[in-house]
């Protein structure tokens, strides 16, 4: 690990006005650099000031960030295939590895190996302890949709990958797992359904039929609440039984016996599309970090690049009447409007009350906004908003487009107390 910094500057930052403690979050490479393998990734920690107060280097991409019930930070290496739990100060405390990652390499030493073949996105951490993990499957299906944007598109037999989540022990040992194709509709599409993803991840000729990145655990009444970015919509089904308690998305597309499991809006609902970082806030609201890609189903007009925004939203959900209201948001007015195509988080403060968000993935082409993170140049946004929604920290990584600079993104913020 080393010391350099990554390339940012600070366009505001109002101390008194900010939540006390510091904010985690990754940086790695992102936009074309991702699609190129860059081997360079950062964890960094930004204080109320505005300094950097944590700063550990690795020499390959990093990915989520955990706070532990001990203080200790959780982090991901994804593409490695590695976890670890490290001190403030950098120290390796414990660190598991994805047996699939390591089949023709001697993994590192002491590492606990986790029978899985990858693992994706998040991690969590339940309150036993355990490990919240996401992993994927592939299964084959019959009159599958041959295209996510083509109404007169006919069907086929595709490869379809399905996302799961699973419990894992500190020793390595899969405790739980819950199969999301057997919970929600298999051949539901959604724009980006239909996509390669997971192709180069070792799953040929695949389909990303729901592309889940984050996933918490409700103690009140032990349920797992999950984002499924290529369905638009979060879920929330018991971790007991895998029964699916509700829905929460565009109604568009959904087919008995999932549409009877839809939240009802209540008021001005504005539904989010291709979301990230699903958690619960103190008074018990879902908050998440829409992303705003397409703001559409199949088979309406989506709306262009260039148009769309990215916002942190927050959602009140009353379980008996099967509603839904938004009672927060924060990203869609004029001015404030920037669009981070993919990664992001939202994380609601506990003292102040104000919002972190991460536009984790803001990528451009030649200046004007894209949603082609594969092939475009990308920058991160660290904002920290007041309830009312007013700017006390507001941070850029970016190394410069027009200076030839690499692309870099972020996936996610943890708040660790000073």
């Amino acid at each position: 690990m080393m010391s350099s910094t990554p390339p940012h500057h600070i366009e505001t930052c109002i101390p008194e006005r900010r939540e006390p403690g510091v904010m985690v979050f990754n940086i790695r490479p992102g936009g074309i650099a991702e699609q190129e393998g860059g081997a360079i990734g950062w964890f960094v920690g930004i204080g109320q000031d505005g300094e950097f107060k944590l700063n550990m280097n690795f020499d390959a991409p990093t990915q989520d960030v955990r706070r532990l019930a001990n203080g200790n930070l959780l982090i991901s290496l994804t593409t490695t295939g590695v976890i670890m739990e490290v001190t403030p100060a950098g120290e390796t405390v414990r660190r598991w590895h994805v047996a699939g990652k390591w089949l023709d390499t001697p993994p590192p030493e002491g590492s606990i190996e986790i029978d899985l073949p990858l693992t994706h996105h998040t991690i969590n951490v339940f309150p036993n302890g355990n490990l919240m993990l996401l992993s994927a499957e592939m299964r084959q299906f019959d009159d599958w949709p041959e295209s996510d944007s083509d109404p007169d598109a006919g069907r086929r037999i595709a490869n379809v990958i399905g996302d799961l989540i699973l419990e894992v022990s500190p020793e390595g040992a899969i405790q739980r797992q819950w199969k999301l194709l057997d919970i929600l509709d298999p051949y539901r599409p959604c724009y980006g359904s239909c996509s390669g993803y997971w192709k180069a991840r070792g799953f040929e000729n695949s389909n990303d039929w729901c592309h889940t990145n984050a996933v918490t655990y409700s103690a009140a009444d032990d349920c797992l609440i999950a984002s499924l970015r290529t369905q638009d919509c979060l879920i929330k089904f018991s971790a007991a039984t895998g029964e699916l308690k509700w829905i929460l998305g565009n109604p568009g597309n959904w087919q008995a016996p999932w549409s009877e499991k839809l939240l009802k809006p209540v008021g001005d609902v504005e539904w989010q599309y291709h979301q990230h970082d699903v958690s619960i806030t103190p008074d018990g609201t879902v908050l998440c970090f829409d992303n705003g890609n397409f703001r559409a189903l199949p088979f309406a007009e989506t709306m262009p690049d260039e148009a769309c925004y990215s916002r942190g939203v927050e959602y009140a959900v009353d379980e008996e009447a099967m509603t839904v209201t938004q009672v927060w948001s924060y990203g869609s007015a004029e001015g404030d409007n920037v669009y981070a195509c993919y990664q992001g988080g939202a994380y609601r403060l506990p003292k102040t009350g104000n919002t972190f968000l991460t536009y984790g993935g803001v990528c451009t082409k030649d200046g004007v906004p894209s949603s082609d993170n594969a092939g475009s140049f990308a920058r991160s946004r660290l904002v920290e908003v007041t309830p009312s929604g007013d700017v006390v920290f507001d941070m850029w990584i970016d190394s410069g487009e027009a200076d030839g600079g690499a692309p870099l993104s972020s996936f996610r913020s943890e708040h660790f107390p000073e």
